[in-house]
């Protein structure tokens, strides 16, 4: 009961917003501080141009219609936030996509400098902010106030930026897939669920494992082994062998299996 999605590979950071209103909001002056925008074009129902602050460029465009359906089925409809909210994002009538241009090699930095340009078109019919590379959405909430997008800097979202994404083979199993590593030159991750296993804890590996492969700056391939700290649990990295057309994210994806340990 594999999902059946087709979505072209992404490379750069980027972005959606999607509105309640066929209305476009005007970009806030207060929000924009040092970033300028330069308008290639702007009409009532679509606008399309360049923005720049810092080291940061980046390209934005509007158009008063819904981000095409399979974007959707492949991002809010698998996110992880309650039916009532995937519901309202599915409803949406128009959209702002933001994509980074140039300027910082820090994805981080890249991504603060996204979510600094959201703010700016952060109006009351913003329903949610949708990262196609991750296979992800999540409400607007308060995710674009300065100090929420400060704190960014201090500690990765990860269940902004990542998404983990669930591919089932029958009622009880499925493989369980980190989206959006590539976007920092790391690997995805893949870990197949069976009946009894917790996937929350999987995730939390997987987040482990994403801190010590970006932080240390680790290259890790098929065949390497990894013990996890203070479990004494051994993993060993192994090929995608099955689904690669949704396992395979675009700087590849490692497979994680338990390595029994020793009576």
């Amino acid at each position: 009961m594999t999902e059946n999605f087709s979505f072209s590979t992404l490379t750069q950071p980027m972005l959606h917003l999607i509105y309640a209103s066929r209305t476009l909001p005007n970009a806030k002056v207060d929000a924009l501080q040092e970033i300028k925008l330069d308008w290639a074009q702007q009409d009532a129902d679509s606008f399309l141009g360049t923005a720049a602050f810092g080291e940061h460029q980046l390209h934005f465009a509007g158009l008063g219609m819904p981000l095409p359906r399979d974007v959707i089925d492949q991002t809010v409809m698998v996110s992880p936030w309650p039916g009532q909210i995937k519901a309202a994002m599915r409803q949406h009538l128009a959209h702002i996509s933001l994509v980074y241009k140039e300027g910082s090699h820090d994805p981080i930095e890249q991504m603060i400098a996204l979510y600094s340009l959201a703010s700016a078109f952060e109006n009351e019919d913003l329903l949610g902010i949708v990262n196609p590379n991750a296979w992800t959405a999540h409400p607007a909430a308060d995710f674009l106030t300065p100090e929420r997008i400060a704190q960014y800097r201090q500690e990765i979202p990860f269940n902004l930026w990542f998404g983990y994404v669930r591919f089932y083979t029958d009622d009880e199993s499925f493989w369980l897939a980190t989206k959006g590593h590539h976007i920092f030159d790391i690997p995805d991750l893949a870990y197949y669920v069976q009946p009894g296993e917790d996937p929350d804890a999987i995730i939390n590996l997987f987040i482990n494992i994403f801190y010590y492969l970006y932080e240390q700056d680790v290259f890790v391939t098929a065949g390497d082994t990894l013990e996890v700290s203070g479990s004494g649990q051994k993993l060993i990295f192994s090929e995608v062998t099955e689904l690669s057309e949704v396992l395979m994210g675009p700087s590849g994806t490692l497979v994680l299996e338990k390595v029994n340990r020793p009576n």
